[in-house]
């Protein structure tokens, strides 16, 4: 019993210190510098070695001695009294350098006095430099150079001896944590809070972590709705980038880079087969807590889990004695310390003794360290981005939000944008008519049963003059240039829910409805060419193939359809297969197709999994399910030259995939393409990607319709190294 109560104490005191680390990385990517190593002094769980160098480089030697007293004391053993005497001796030598020999006496009586009795000669030699009109003069310090390249050298010195310290052995690298782990821990827990809610909202709005997360029941939900359209956005008045639309920012790092051999995600690739982890139940500070199993990158080739590993373990590097580590000359013998060296820039030998080695790594996703965006500016309040496209010609985006307003940007050409491009290194212009005009849809009544909630959709004609949306009321068809409303039809209900553009003829769309049906009408004659019966669910997909002559659909219920565009009549069908444990709300929730640029194949996005199917023979040849628990996906989309999959997940996190298997390559963090002042609201939900679109041209580049109502444009700087490889034309 005595055994199993120890053992319970040692893993809370793990788990605790886990915390305390999580929370230091959260400090350091919130820059909040001085919090963190305040927590690194009262914890004593990280020695932050770079910050110690740093107060030594500059001359804060009371600051570097405060904060190396917080984990080791000068009497510990020869390692710290090592390091205590060459702060206080350099601040000595110094003062003596400064001409300031009051101070320079009070430290040899206050500081290095408790050195004498180990070496007195030592001190005898340390206070004849007082009598001495400039140190330098004495034989062991004629060599002693400018004051920075001196900091420099002990910087050298104190490092191999602090690594050499046992009681700051594996405090002084931080331990491989993946970015803003402390934040995708808390988005796990409201998505496991959202799951079990008993009235799931579909986008529901979290505004607090002081309670538990729970969507109100279908009689508060009136309340509810009304409530996410009076919430406001507190910005922050800080910018890292250099102005409040552009910027390249850095994606936030853990402290120490080395990605660890468990490097979890909760973006998981599976195959065909879902899995089932046993739940573990962990005890947190005496508080019981229900642990899901952490989401694991998987091979759908293979059908094995695959981590990150090393190939050579630090713990496995011995500590090396302290005269091995620093050279005989500098260190600290047995029995006494060494004040005299040759401290001058020249004269300081590199430490051969110390290795730095390479660790090799090996990864199936690469972090995207860096991304290039564009806040798009507008004066227009909106709110959630709910449909997003580019204009064919790549230099305009158009969005719909969720009350029906059209936004419109266009790049105009310049010196930095010579096509006049859609680019991330210029501000578009939020475009509008000189009357003033807005492309503003009716919307209906708002309804508190969520069966009720109709999407918006949005078409591009092909020569981008012509949109066609509509927003759960009437659909509209405007002038892209004027703005102009030039036709109103089809009043619901029902509602359409997704139209798409025949592309042999401008005049002609394809309306997907909310009663199941599909309608093939001419809007310029009014002239209902056809209706397409065949789901049994509202439509939420549409998409023209002239290559093959078909028609693919889906629906709510994530049923496919392949009608043939010359007759019109149903060919195939089949459905998404939801793996058991992601059942439930899933079942019912929006699905969209895309074609690839070739029309073979098309993609098929739902919040729980993206798959790739051959259009005529609805032959699914690749899927990617997210496991339970983790973050479902907003929105995905092929890049121009359908090599590229980018997938909007709700935690925030865009996921890149190599089209040709459906597999995770590249994973970019929200502090990558997020302003400052959105950071923090995407923790808890506030601020998030709805719809991702890709431009027509440039494979890199995407834009991102956010929950707040706006719309950023990122270019990710893709890693070199892993290099991705086209759909074939045959699975």
């Amino acid at each position: 019993m005595l055994l199993i109560e120890e053992a319970s104490s040692v893993g809370r005191m793990c788990l605790s210190k886990d915390l305390v680390l999580l929370m230091l990385q959260f400090c350091a990517e919130e820059n909040l510098k001085r919090t963190a190593h305040m927590l690194e002094q009262e914890s004593g769980y990280f020695f932050d070695l770079e910050y110690f160098e740093e107060l030594i480089l500059h001359g804060n030697w009371d600051e570097a001695e405060d904060y190396l007293s917080s984990f080791t004391l000068l009497e510990d053993n020869k390692y710290s009294t090592k390091i205590y005497f060459e702060i206080r001796k350099q601040k000595f030598l110094e003062a003596l350098d400064k001409r300031e020999s009051a101070a320079a006496l009070d430290i040899l009586v206050k500081d290095l006095k408790v050195f004498e009795q180990s070496n007195k000669e030592l001190y005898k030699e340390m206070t004849l430099l007082l009598t001495m009109p400039n140190f330098r003069e004495h034989s062991e310090l004629t060599s002693y150079g400018d004051t920075l390249s001196v900091r420099r050298s002990i910087i050298n010195e104190m490092r191999a001896v602090i690594q050499a310290n046992p009681i700051l052995h594996g405090k002084t690298n931080f331990p491989p944590i993946n970015k803003s782990r402390l934040r995708r821990l808390i988005n796990q827990s409201l998505n496991w809070q959202h799951k079990h809610c008993a009235h799931p909202h579909p986008h529901p709005h979290i505004d607090t972590l002081f309670t538990d997360h729970k969507c109100p029941g279908p009689d508060n939900m009136m309340q509810h709705n009304q409530l996410e359209n009076e919430i406001s956005l507190v910005t922050m008045s800080t910018e890292l980038s250099a102005s409040p639309l552009t910027g390249t920012t850095p994606a936030v790092k853990p402290l120490n880079e080395v990605i660890s051999p468990s490097d979890y995600s909760s973006i998981c690739q599976d195959s065909a087969n879902d899995f089932e982890k046993d739940e573990i139940l962990a005890i947190i500070e005496g508080h019981e807590l229900l642990q899901t199993s952490p989401c694991v990158r998987g091979d759908s080739s293979s059908g094995y889990l695959t981590e990150s590993f090393r190939k050579l373990s630090v713990n496995q590097m011995p500590v090396l004695p302290l005269q091995t580590v620093v050279p005989a000359r500098n260190a600290a013998s047995e029995d006494s310390l060494v004040m005299w060296q040759n401290t001058s820039a020249r004269g300081v030998c590199p430490n051969n003794e110390l290795m730095k080695m390479e660790i090799p790594q090996i990864s199936k996703v690469v972090d995207v360290s860096s991304c290039e965006y564009v806040i798009l500016p507008s004066l227009v309040q909106t709110n959630t981005i709910r449909r997003l496209v580019y204009s064919h010609s790549g230099n305009g985006v158009v969005a719909l939000a969720e009350d029906g307003t059209h936004l419109l940007w266009k790049w105009e050409k310049n010196d930095d944008n010579i096509n006049g491009e859609a680019s991330t290194k210029s501000t578009p212009a939020l475009y509008q008519p000189k009357r003033g005009l807005l492309m503003i849809n009716d919307t209906p009544p708002r309804n508190s049963s969520l069966d009720d909630q109709v999407p918006s959709t949005l078409t591009l004609s092909k020569n981008d003059a012509y949109v066609i949306s509509s927003s759960g009321a009437v659909i509209s068809l405007y002038n892209a240039i004027s703005f102009k409303e030039l036709r109103s039809v089809m009043r619901p209900p029902p509602a359409a829910t997704c139209i798409v553009f025949y592309p042999p003829d401008n005049n002609v769309i394809a309306i997907g409805r909310h009663d199941a049906s599909i309608l093939i009408f001419n809007i310029r004659t009014d002239e209902l060419i056809s209706k397409l019966k065949g789901h049994s669910k509202r439509v939420t997909g549409l998409a023209f193939s002239t290559t093959l002559n078909v028609l693919v659909s889906c629906a709510v219920d994530t049923e496919i359809i392949v009608w043939d565009s010359r007759t019109w009549e149903k060919k195939k069908s089949t459905v998404l297969q939801i793996s058991g444990g992601l059942l439930g709300s899933a079942e019912l929730s929006e699905t969209s197709i895309e074609l690839d640029k070739d029309h073979n194949h098309f993609l098929a996005v739902h919040q729980t999994q993206l798959a790739i199917y051959e259009t005529l023979t609805l032959r699914r040849v690749k899927q990617w399910t997210i496991a339970n628990f983790c973050a479902r996906i907003s929105h995905a989309t092929y890049s121009c030259d359908s090599e590229m999959v980018y997938a909007a997940m709700r935690d925030g996190i865009i996921l890149v995939l190599d089209a040709s298997d459906l597999s995770p390559r590249y994973e970019i963090d929200p502090s990558a393409y997020l302003p400052s002042r959105l950071r923090p609201c995407y923790v808890v939900g506030v601020v998030d990607p709805v719809v991702i679109a890709a431009h027509p041209k440039k494979k890199n580049q995407f834009a991102l319709g956010l929950s707040n109502g706006e719309v950023v444009v990122v270019e990710p700087a893709f890693p070199t190294q892993v290099k991705l490889a086209g759909l074939p034309s045959s699975l």
